[in-house]
């Protein structure tokens, strides 16, 4: 065998490593999230959902955030804000909204307060561009009703990025907002990630979903 030919089959494996590698950054994770409520500040309300981040190349990254208003209809309200942060060892990102399905739940800036949960937050979505305010909660996710939102994320790590870590940095990473709810009451819920089957089965879902609009 010639030293040409011997250096293509070597090559093949390395090649094939270089591949998946590149799969690998370029396909989507995804992650189930649901309420907190042993963390929530009042216990009334709940939700549950999805994140799917999808490293676009470069420094660019794309977050798209699905949450059910899973709060009992006897409390009812409206799911009116959410925020996240990434863990700090990722350095700096910027956030900024793509789409969203509530057009009266805007990008809410970076640094903004989540009061009364510590710290600041990368990004996120809420009437009137706030996690506190926006008037009438009238305009947000009605229970047992479903919201998305597309974020554009830049920065020099987004490619180390997965979904699990807008949510698993720490206890508040991800926080839901609620108003209007019995007596005109609020509730704010931070997510957690719920047991690795639930986990299976929004992945199993995501699948499905792509195959259906192929």
């Amino acid at each position: 065998m010639s030293h040409a030919i011997i250096t293509s089959v070597l090559a093949l494996p390395v090649a094939g490593c270089f591949l998946g590698a590149v799969a690998h950054h370029a396909s989507a994770s995804v992650v189930a999230i649901e309420g907190n409520t042993a963390l929530s500040t009042e216990g009334l309300a709940n939700f549950a959902g999805s994140l799917e981040y999808q490293f676009l190349g470069g420094s660019q990254g794309q977050l798209t955030v699905t949450l059910t208003n899973t709060t009992d209809v006897s409390i009812g309200g409206y799911l009116t804000a959410f925020m996240f942060r990434t863990p700090e060892f990722f350095g700096a990102f910027t956030s900024s909204m793509v789409s969203s399905s509530y057009g009266a739940m805007t990008d809410i800036p970076a640094g903004s307060n989540g009061s009364p949960f510590p710290g600041t937050w990368l990004g996120g979505a809420g009437l009137g561009a706030t996690w506190l305010g926006g008037g009438s909660p009238n305009s947000g996710v009605a229970v047992g009703a479903t919201g998305q939102w597309v974020f554009s994320i830049t920065g020099a790590m987004a490619s180390g990025l997965d979904a699990a870590d807008f949510v698993d940095g720490d206890a508040y990473a991800f926080i839901v907002r609620f108003r209007g709810l019995a007596d005109g009451g609020s509730d704010k819920v931070p997510a957690s990630t719920p047991a690795p089957g639930a986990m299976a089965l929004a992945a199993a879902g995501l699948a499905c979903g792509r195959r259906r609009r192929d």
